[in-house]
């Protein structure tokens, strides 16, 4: 029987059967006590900055 913790009562240890284990585990309420590491990823490379387009047809100069 395995001991484990919920995520409802995580400082309360209960042993449980194996079907309720599996239950419990499909639905995501068991707390891993040796939870593995996700892989760090690579910092992103920061964005370019967005350039500034006029629209068709104007010039940019007010004098017209």
């Amino acid at each position: 029987m395995p001991t484990i913790r919920t995520t409802m009562r995580p400082d309360q240890e209960l042993e449980v059967d194996d079907t309720e284990y599996a239950q419990l585990k499909s639905q995501g309420l068991l707390i891993e006590d040796n939870p593995t590491p996700e892989p760090e990823a690579e910092p992103a490379a920061p964005a370019a900055p967005a350039k500034k387009t006029t629209p068709s047809g104007v010039t940019g100069n007010k004098e017209s």
